[in-house]
């Protein structure tokens, strides 16, 4: 957020300010809660902002996409109009005389200041030649105004210009300027109760309006009201932060969450909806926390010992179970949504565990593994048996898996740079499709009816295309650092399992399987913990009891369960993928594969030694440079997982991808028209700035990325 200038209107106990970055302009409590966006279509880099209370009116300045302008709009962002468009370049200060009712505005190129009634009409020129007026403001008969260039606050007669004199000088970094005037009260029109409204009242010049935060909708009962949260969501870890895009309306504005934690480096979050819990996992602090979308202070810790690299988890809704790879250990672990009987359930032949997903209706769980040498995808049920690869062939960095529960279809992404793409197979890893997405690095991925969402490092936005087919690709919204990306929504979190009901009536971890469960025992020896339930639930649902009882025919084609079964790969069946394996399966196995190894290296040495050729097997080998998600190269180090010497880089978030801002504001018009002229800005990196002139506000928003 670049906020240029904020106005604040006491009694109305209301904040309105403008956004350069975001290209928005918007309201608040004087507390920050009930943000709203008022505009952000055809706003393009607004400056400037002021209002007139006792007429419900706000004016700001825009210096616009080579069309600068000054405009107004009632206080509750109703009747927008444009006043000023034309002989303006970089409007400023802007400041209402109520006596007069006429609006005043400076400008920091035409070196001008000027005045016009409120509805752009009337239009003087009240000083000219003045070095590079900034902050503005009028008291009784006077305009008062900062100037950069000169470093000092002025002051001249608002009507003619005369009188102007330097009221204080010496002031380096000066910026706005305001005042404050008792005669400038005017009553609350929303009254001792908030005008009857359950967020924001808002004043207009008939009275005030009821209105929502951005991404909540009205309430159908009382249109006054609104739902306290979203029912139909986008979550984003921004790696300090996590972030909403509520589909329930049509503003596609990210909200970042007030959720009282200190995150370092969060990279992968799920939910559960009946519960209203996100869930998000930190590997700057190496823990896995929860909060309460209703109380975003209610932030608890439920895993953090013995805990390195969390790089992904995901929620089983139905058993109330949170599953996690457990990166820096090598493990996948499950625990109870308070972290309680913690157990591993898969340990042996595991090498990078990254991204998984739980499908609760089928009783499988699935995660991918950025193993050296054998890259793939794994399912197993959920209590880790009948483990299995699906995916194995023509794998590099699988990460991003989420599930269409509709189309009973696994999707990924494979990282791997310069040839990123995102992936889909039915449950079994058959029928593999790769969706013609290009022109995008895709981090995290997720599905909402016809639609896949994606975080997008190369472009720092969420993207969306047709899950099907891939098509009409678009940018739902620009997001600096944007990670780990979810789907909250009740539709994605349907269906009934015999855990359920009293947790199976199993004394800790319940697990579903294929018409049937089992009952699970935490690592943590617990004399209480019975590996079977007391009495076992019916696999069908008890109807009037407030379970979702609808019927799910996840379980009506028995020959489908039994294809899901037994994968594939290609036209010619495999071996089936990774199982347990007995100590005899290595020895015989294992010893002469690595004799084989070993003769054929023998040979390759021989061979190269007699070219003459040492360094052949180093310049042969294929380096691929992923961006990595670490904060810094000390968390790299400290990381086990990351302490690997080979020709593969692991992909990690790279801070120096978020300089996108940093390098282009030195291009900002206003701040180069003060460096001195012995001076030569470049157009993308100013060295040559004083630190004087470094301390020079930054202007000119990120510019937005345009995909093809």
């Amino acid at each position: 957020m670049i906020c240029y200038l904020v106005y604040i209107y006491m009694f109305f106990l209301k904040i309105y300010w403008t956004d350069g970055e975001r290209d928005s302009i918007e309201v608040a409590e004087l507390n920050g809660t009930n943000r709203k966006v008022l505009f952000n279509s055809k706003v393009y880099n607004p400056r400037a902002i002021t209002l007139h209370y006792h007429h419900g009116l706000m004016f700001w300045s825009d210096w616009g996409n080579q069309e600068p302008k000054i405009e107004s709009a009632h206080m509750d962002g109703t009747n927008r109009k444009t006043l000023i468009n034309k002989n303006i370049a970089w409007p400023n200060g802007l400041a209402i005389d109520r006596p007069a009712s006429r609006l005043f505005w400076n400008d920091g190129k035409l070196n001008t200041i000027e005045s016009s009634d409120f509805d752009g009409k009337d239009r003087r020129v009240i000083i000219q030649n003045v070095p590079h007026p900034y902050g503005l403001v009028v008291v009784g008969s006077h305009i008062y105004w900062t100037d950069w260039k000169t470093q000092a606050l002025h002051r001249a007669d608002k009507d003619t210009g005369d009188d102007r004199t330097i009221i204080r000088g010496d002031l380096e970094g000066l910026m706005d300027v305001r005042s404050v005037q008792s005669d400038n009260i005017a009553e609350n029109a929303c009254g001792e109760d908030n005008g009857g409204c359950s967020h924001l009242c808002l004043r207009n010049p008939n009275g005030y309006s009821c209105a929502c935060p951005t991404g909540l909708a009205r309430s159908k009962i009382n249109p006054n009201h609104c739902e306290p949260i979203p029912r139909t969501f986008l979550l984003t870890a921004a790696r300090y932060s996590l972030s909403q895009i509520s589909l329930d309306t049509s503003d596609a504005w990210d909200v970042t969450l007030p959720i009282k934690d200190e995150m370092q480096n969060v990279i992968d979050i799920d939910f559960h909806y009946r519960k209203k819990l996100i869930f998000y996992a930190d590997i700057g602090t190496n823990s896995i926390k929860r909060v309460d979308m209703y109380n975003m202070s209610d932030v608890r810790t439920i895993v953090s010992k013995n805990l390195s690299s969390p790089d992904g988890l995901t929620v089983d809704w139905l058993a109330d179970n949170i599953y996690w790879t457990n990166t820096g250990n090598k493990v996948i672990e499950v625990a109870r949504l308070d972290g309680s009987s913690r157990k591993v359930i898969v340990s042996r032949q595991v090498d990078d565990p990254r991204s998984l997903v739980v499908n609760p209706k089928r009783g499988f769980l699935y995660w991918s593994d950025w193993d050296q040498i054998n890259p793939r995808i794994e399912r197993s049920n959920l209590d880790g048996s009948n483990r299995i690869a699906i995916i194995k062939k023509d794998l590099s960095f699988p990460i991003g898996l989420v599930i269409d529960f509709s189309n009973r279809r696994l999707y990924w992404i494979d990282a791997k740079l310069n040839e990123e793409r995102i992936e889909t197979s039915d449950y079994a890893g058959n029928n593999r499709v790769t969706l013609p997405i290009d022109k995008t690095h895709p981090f995290s991925l997720t599905q909402y009816q016809e639609w896949l969402f994606w975080t997008d490092w190369d472009h720092k936005c969420i993207m969306r295309a047709e899950k099907i087919n891939g098509h009409g690709k678009i940018v739902i919204r620009p997001m600096h650092a944007a990670m780990g990306i979810t789907m909250v929504s009740e539709e994605r979190q349907t269906s009934w399992n015999p855990c359920m009901v009293n947790n199976g009536n199993c004394t800790h971890l319940c697990f579903f399987k294929h018409k049937g469960y089992s009952c699970g025992c935490p690592d943590k020896y617990t004399p209480s913990c019975k590996t079977s339930p007391t009495s076992r639930v019916s696999n069908v649902c008890p109807e009037n009891k407030g379970y979702d009882c609808i019927k799910d025919d996840e379980w009506e084609d028995e020959d489908e369960y039994e294809k899901s079964m037994n994968p594939k790969y290609g036209p010619e069946p495999e071996e089936p993928g990774i199982v347990e394996q007995t100590s005899a399966f290595y020895v015989i196995t294992l010893v002469p594969m690595i004799a084989i190894i070993l003769a054929s290296i023998g040979v390759v040495a021989y061979i190269l030694i007699k070219r003459g050729k040492k360094n052949y097997l180093y310049g042969a080998s294929r380096s691929f440079s992923n961006p990595n998600y670490y904060s810094n190269d000390a968390n790299a180090q400290q990381n086990p997982a990351d302490r690997k010497q080979f020709i593969w880089k692991r992909l990690k978030y790279d801070k120096s991808q978020e300089r996108v801002y940093e390098e282009t504001v030195g291009a900002s018009p206003e701040v180069t028209s003060l460096i001195p002229a012995i001076l030569t800005p470049c157009s993308s990196n100013c060295e040559a700035v004083t630190p004087e002139m470094e301390r020079s506000p930054s202007v000119t928003p990120l510019h937005k990325v345009e995909i093809q």
